[in-house]
């Protein structure tokens, strides 16, 4: 009998160890087998157990068989090597077809899959996942929508196999097929509409196909959220549009973390309190630590040679841009997508009630939309992917190239502002009309000819006068007849000269505005306050408080009455300040205006400033703003640097450079000279300068405390040697666009432009040799095209 026993234990150790691979308890790092259910044949696939280009490419069985699973090459020892089996791709049902791609999809969840008919290169909607994947994460992964949810007060996150319940129909369209999704439980229903594009394909989510019929209401809707994910052991990068740009490479070892980058296109809305605060109570807020925005609509990523570059084309204005690494809820994948958002939260203060959670009671209207170029091979990268959007920008947006033929010194000088006394304020007379001839005149002696002058604090009552007035023209600084004459001067000289104006964000001591018709609201039906705050502590500092102005308002109260007035100072063109950096909602129950409409009605407002003045221009340059001016001043060099991500990219520069001129922060106002000196160079950024006639030290006591160093005299020579020494690279890359973009080494890169002009900067702190070429410690050379 104890024999018989030991036997069975035997028989049962030899069972398990026999089939132990199939439960995948450790993780391999060789080579991964796939079992084959059917035995059609099998495929090859990588180490991730996505399908790969090898001998041959997984096709999709025929319609109504089952796919078969994949498998890689055979290990050659069996110590080295486990098998892993994988679950067969199951987007097998074609919906479309074109000249260049097939689209499949899969019956059950909605997902789908794109096959390139001469390449055979495949893009997926979820990883093709080990059998090993924990049941409910395969659910998730397999979704093809993520929905946000609330009832009141949680949101709550589901997807179609979350509850047995949920109802799933496919129906033919054009090009594709509309997806309908039924949440029983929940009593929600959406559709994804799938069409297939030359370049590409593009996912819709109609505004009527939302439905709400109980009590719960959409949150958000993420399309795609595992489209072309990849594992960490695959060679890519997620490419997130923070900033100038952020690459989140894909690595096996990297710390754990516990959240992802999830940002909101455009940068946050000033009317939500909750969105750019924390610690916040009714009289405090403490803002959040400073990052860069999202100054374009877009996302990808790109793995073993496969990318896509993702476009949001409807509902941009409401949108966030999500980018999740490995390990987040115990999944081994990186991954990118947008999310649409329906509804905004935020918190209202009544009494002494505390902290009430708020959500909108009406989601907001519209379709949605995402655009998705597929690339492959040297083209899937972020270079691949920025010069896609740039001819995406050309192409469907019908942005014209601002013809550059000269690459000008930008210089903004600030005229007045007023000063705190003991009793009241002096006016201050920072440059005068006749002291910025006297500028130019000090700058082109020095051999500087090509200036491009924007003049801000010269309305009356100066920088925080009573905008959004800016008429009559401050007569301590020379009244409208000096300005005009500057402006006729500036124009004798060659030199470019715009006037700045603030049509969004106005002082509260202003006398130009009325704050209960035209500022905007919040939330909480009150006017939307806007603070400055404690460089320190970023608390928020009332004693200087601002209101953002009603968009259609100001501009119809306000600007479109005071276009003739700029027009007869004979200016080149008007700096729309707020307007490329910073963008609003209103949600004033009388009047409410969304993100979309004040983007509108800004961009429609800058055409009537070129049609009538000749030129606008912004900060920073959100998307919306490109075709509508003529240069964008203070553009993002530099990402947030994130904990997830790993390399900052010029993705906006090689997107935008050819389309408009740019400029890189103010070298009297760096925090690191050398390096920001060298990131301009490399990502083809116009120098730029703010100064002041008269010595800084007078700013004191005033509200302008960013102005540390702004004396002309003290950056005269320094400036007019580093033209010499940059002025023959502006010249060779003028209205050039960047084509490549690459890093060399450690610490240096290589930027290459249209006509073969190549620049070559080294951060490092040693001298490096690239291809025969000599480039110095912190330097850069610089060759034309060639040479």
């Amino acid at each position: 009998m104890r024999k018989q026993r030991k036997w069975l234990m035997l028989a049962v150790i030899l069972l398990v160890v026999s089939i132990y691979p199939h439960f995948g308890a450790a993780e391999v790092d060789n080579v991964v087998l796939a079992e084959q259910e059917t035995g059609d044949g099998t495929a090859e696939t990588t180490d991730t157990g996505t399908v790969a280009d090898t001998e041959q490419a997984t096709e999709a069985a025929p319609e109504g068989e089952a796919a078969q699973e994949t498998a890689a090459p055979e290990a050659v020892d069996a110590g080295a090597a486990v098998e892993v089996k994988l679950y067969p791709v199951s987007a097998v049902k074609q919906i479309a077809e074109n000249d260049g791609y097939v689209m499949y999809i899969d019956e059950k969840t909605g997902n789908i899959r794109l096959v390139d008919k001469k390449t055979k290169a495949e893009w997926l909607g979820t990883p093709q996942l080990p059998r090993t994947t924990m049941p409910n994460n395969k659910k998730f992964m397999d979704a093809a929508v993520h929905v946000k949810y609330t009832e009141g007060s949680d949101t709550v996150q589901t997807y179609l196999t979350k509850e047995k319940e949920n109802k799933l129909s496919i129906e033919a369209v054009d090009d594709g097929a509309k997806v309908t999704f039924k949440f029983v439980k929940e009593k929600l229903e959406l559709a994804l509409v799938y069409r297939l594009l030359d370049d590409g394909f593009e996912v819709t989510v109609p505004g009527d196909s939302i439905k709400e019929k109980g009590k719960a209401k959409f949150v958000s809707i993420e399309p795609l959220p595992f489209w072309n994910a990849a594992a960490e052991k695959e060679e890519g990068s997620i490419f997130l549009p923070d900033g100038s740009g952020a690459l989140m490479t894909y690595r096996e070892n990297h710390p754990q973390f516990f959240s992802g980058y999830s940002e909101r296109i455009y940068g946050t809305d000033p009317a939500y309190v909750a969105e750019s605060h924390e610690n916040m109570d009714a009289v405090w807020r403490q803002r959040l630590a400073p990052k860069e925005k999202i100054a374009l609509p877009v996302f990808g990523n790109y793995r073993n040679g496969i990318g896509s570059l993702g476009i949001v084309t409807k509902g941009q204005y409401d949108t966030k841009i999500n980018g999740t690494p490995s390990g987040i809820r115990a999944i081994p994948y990186y991954r990118t997508s947008s999310e649409f958002m329906y509804r905004w939260d935020d918190v209202i203060f009544i009494g002494t009630s505390g902290e009430i959670p708020f959500f909108q009671g009406d989601w907001i209207k519209g379709d949605r939309q995402i655009r998705y170029v597929l690339l492959q091979d040297e083209q899937a990268d972020y270079v691949g992917m920025a010069q896609a959007y740039n001819s995406y920008l050309k192409t469907e947006q019908g942005v014209k190239p601002v013809e550059q033929t000269t690459a000008p010194m930008k210089v903004k000088l600030l005229g007045g502002i007023t000063r705190d006394e003991v009793l009241g304020k002096t006016y201050l007379s920072m440059t005068t009309f006749d002291q910025a001839r006297i500028i130019i005149d000090a700058f082109q002696e020095r051999g500087i000819a090509d200036l491009e002058f924007t003049f801000s604090g010269w309305s009356e009552d100066g920088l925080y006068g009573d905008q959004p007035d800016h008429f009559p023209v401050e007569k301590k600084l020379g009244g409208a007849k000096e300005l005009k004459e500057l402006a006729a001067y500036a124009k004798d000289k060659g030199v470019t000269l715009y006037l700045e104006a603030n049509y969004a964000r106005a002082f509260s001591e202003s006398d130009g505005m009325k704050k209960s018709k035209d500022a905007i609201r919040g939330m909480d039906r009150e006017v939307a306050k806007s603070s400055d705050y404690f460089i320190g502590s970023r608390w928020n500092d009332d004693s200087r408080l601002y209101y953002w102005m009603k968009p259609e308002r100001v501009i119809g109260k306000h600007l479109n009455k005071e276009l003739d007035d700029y027009a007869k100072l004979g200016i080149s063109g008007i700096h729309l300040a707020y307007w490329g950096d910073t963008l609003y909602s209103d949600l004033d129950e009388k009047s409410p205006t969304t993100r979309q409409e004040t983007a509108s009605a800004w961009a429609k407002a800058a055409d009537a400033v070129r049609e009538t003045i000749g030129r606008a221009s912004v900060d920073y340059g959100f998307g919306y703003m490109l075709g509508h001016v003529d240069g964008i001043n203070q553009v993002p060099l530099d990402s947030s640097h994130f904990i997830y991500n790993d390399e900052t990219i010029p993705f906006y520069q090689i997107a935008v450079r050819g389309l408009v001129p740019y400029t890189a922060s103010e070298i009297n106002l760096r925090n690191d000279a050398q390096n920001e000196k060298l990131r301009m160079v490399e990502y083809g950024a116009l120098p730029s300068l703010e100064l002041t006639y008269e010595p800084t030290t007078k700013l004191q006591r005033t509200m302008e405390d960013r102005l540390w160093s702004s004396e002309y005299t003290t950056w005269l020579d320094d400036i007019a040697s580093q033209y010499d020494e940059l002025n023959q690279i502006y010249k060779a890359i003028s209205n050039q666009a960047i084509a490549d973009h690459e890093q060399l080494g450690n610490k240096v890169y290589r930027t290459t432009y249209a006509n073969g002009t190549k620049v070559i900067v080294n951060y490092s702190g040693a001298s490096v040799n690239i291809e025969g070429v000599s480039v110095p410690a912190a330097g850069y050379v610089m060759q034309k095209g060639g040479e």
